[in-house]
């Protein structure tokens, strides 16, 4: 048996056509065997065209699962063919007629879509045609109803996919154990379908090969909690990212899940507090939490916990944020703590022989406050605490014959006199 594809509406259209003289002319010229029509473009192979789908008024091909694109030129001789089936949906029927002719085979009484078919006729001899010919004992494909359906040789109620033109979804047609998995794909797959995973989740198809855990249809058990990828988790209705925690399973930390704009206090409650977490209160103290829903005074540590009243002493806060005495500092308090010195300052220490070496306070490689030396001073310098300076005197012996002039009386001297005077000579 051979299958023939055959187009209706081509034969509709000629039927309607055939009173007028061109029709007439068609069909005289077609009936006459091993003629040439290149001249009309008639009978030219029609595989050089692009996919086609079911539209169009030209001689279809093989289509797909989901039906063509939008068909292109089908060759030399085609036209221009209809539009295709969107892809993905469900496979266009492809009309079929019995015919013991060959496609290869002088045309039939009625026009065949075999007859121009060219060299790719399943019937022809040459290289493997693009559609496989269906004539043959093993053939996927068979006529049914006027339509081309893919056969089920194992009688297992599926279709074989093997049939490239109306593909079924049976794997092995050899194996009636065999169809398709629960997904529709040939692949074993690791958990079956609807078999329950996780928390809340169900098996569920991820493709035609593989499942994903997914979550179970309807809502769960909790209404303050939904399932979420086969995880219960708290619901959050205010979109505020964190969910209500009157789920009772696995509770967030939302205290109001209908305002956005609050999740909880400070300090993690849902009551609003008397204060400000890490506000003033005393004389030295911080709020605190205490609790959730509380807040209490404590005294404030490190360097503002504690202060220098005097050069030696200091206070502590302590309490509720009081200040208390301390006992006072050997050396000098500085910042509220002991030191051996406040940075910044000098001191003089002698060395002996009348030299002093000028030391400053400050920090050493450990951050330890101490002293360092900065300079030293000379026999004859003096050292001066205050700023670190080396200071003397300037000494010259006194001259004898240097006679300081007297001071001029009030009233004044005439002028040759005060020279006569500082000159000891006579300007007269």
């Amino acid at each position: 048996m051979v299958l023939r594809y055959r187009n209706y509406q081509f034969l509709l259209n000629a039927v309607s056509l055939c009173t007028s003289l061109t029709a007439l002319f068609l069909l005289v010229r077609c009936s006459v065997p091993e003629r040439d029509y290149a001249d009309l473009n008639i009978g030219n192979s029609a595989g050089s065209g692009g996919s086609g789908g079911s539209g169009g008024d030209d001689v279809i091909g093989p289509a797909g699962t989901g039906g063509g694109g939008a068909g292109g030129q089908s060759g030399e001789g085609g036209g221009q063919s209809g539009a295709g089936g969107e892809a993905g949906g469900a496979p266009v029927p492809i009309p079929c007629v019995e015919d013991e002719e060959d496609a290869g085979a002088p045309a039939p009484a009625v026009l065949d879509a075999g007859a121009d078919a060219g060299t790719d006729d399943a019937g022809a001899p040459g290289p493997a045609p693009a559609v496989p010919d269906a004539g043959s004992d093993d053939e996927p494909c068979a006529c049914v109803d006027g339509f081309i359906q893919a056969v089920d040789a194992d009688g297992d109620g599926d279709r074989t996919r093997a049939c490239t033109v109306a593909p079924g979804l049976d794997c092995d047609d050899a194996d009636d154990t065999v169809t398709h998995n629960s997904c529709g794909g040939c692949s074993a797959l690791p958990n079956p379908v609807g078999e329950d995973c996780l928390e809340c989740g169900t098996y569920i198809c991820d493709g035609s090969d593989a499942v994903a855990c997914g979550a179970k249809p309807g809502p769960v058990e909790d209404p303050d909690c939904r399932c979420e990828a086969g995880l219960i988790v708290a619901r959050d209705t205010d979109g505020d990212g964190q969910g209500t925690r009157l789920c009772e399973f696995r509770a967030g930390t939302d205290c109001n899940d209908g305002d956005s704009g609050f999740v909880t206090n400070a300090c993690g409650g849902c009551e609003a507090l008397n204060g400000t977490v890490g506000g003033n209160c005393g004389q030295c103290g911080v709020y605190a939490c205490n609790g959730n829903n509380g807040l209490e005074c404590v005294p404030r540590t490190g360097a503002d916990g504690q202060r220098c009243t005097g050069p030696n002493t200091r206070q502590t806060c302590v309490g509720s944020g009081f200040w208390q005495d301390e006992a006072p500092c050997p050396n000098v308090c500085y910042e509220g703590s002991c030191q051996l010195c406040t940075p910044g300052t000098f001191q003089c220490v002698d060395l002996g022989g009348g030299s002093t070496q000028v030391q400053i306070c400050g920090t050493d490689s450990s951050s330890m406050i101490t002293w360092g030396s900065y300079a030293s001073c000379v026999p004859g310098e003096t050292c001066n605490p205050a700023n670190g300076a080396c200071t003397g005197s300037l000494m010259w012996p006194r001259d004898h014959d240097f006679d300081v002039a007297p001071l001029l009386e009030r009233g004044g001297l005439r002028w040759h006199d005060v020279l006569d005077r500082a000159s000891d000579a006579d300007y007269g």
